[in-house]
């Protein structure tokens, strides 16, 4: 199986965000895992990724709680998204709440904490699989700047970066 995972940069615009989210806490591991593994699961199954259910264990979020942050709706976990140095990872909405500008909103935050922080550009990777993904984060002002196919063939795993030059449309 080959798939092809794309680092794309922030060169948008300022930021703006109205979202009000506050770090994980070890009580909110079990409805977390859920949600987390209930949006990558169709993406891992169909890359053939193993495990399929691929949320971290609680000590290693518990280790990760300053840089993971919690969107609740009326008490129930609607979002999520991880901010690592400059990178922006795991951004994830829940079923239920998904359609309703969520994605977007999460990604903003996490712009503006970087900016705030003066971490910058921002980074995040994105399968090409995850064709939503990918156009979410472009009409929010990220552009691809590296590919990468993974060939995990024949029992093995081979990483071959490949270097990608943006259209001029892209730009």
């Amino acid at each position: 199986m080959k798939f092809t995972v794309h680092t794309m940069e922030y060169a948008g615009g300022r930021a703006e965000a109205s979202l009000d989210l506050r770090n994980y806490q070890d009580s909110d591991y079990e409805e977390y895992r859920i949600m987390y593994n209930g949006c990558f699961l169709a993406m891992r199954t169909a890359l053939e990724l193993q495990p399929a259910e691929c949320c971290a264990g609680r000590e290693e979020l518990a280790r990760r709680r300053s840089e993971i942050w919690i969107l609740e709706i009326s008490g129930t976990l609607a979002g999520s998204v991880a901010v690592y140095g400059k990178e922006i990872d795991d951004l994830v909405v829940k079923g239920e709440f998904q359609g309703q500008g969520l994605g977007r909103a999460l990604l903003q935050w996490a712009l503006v904490l970087l900016e705030k922080e003066g971490r910058g550009p921002a980074v995040l990777h994105v399968a090409d699989w995850n064709r939503r993904a990918m156009e979410l984060y472009r009409k929010q002002g990220f552009r691809i700047i590296k590919t990468e196919v993974i060939d995990r063939t024949a029992g093995g795993r081979y990483n071959k970066a490949i270097h990608y030059i943006p259209s001029r449309k892209e730009i």
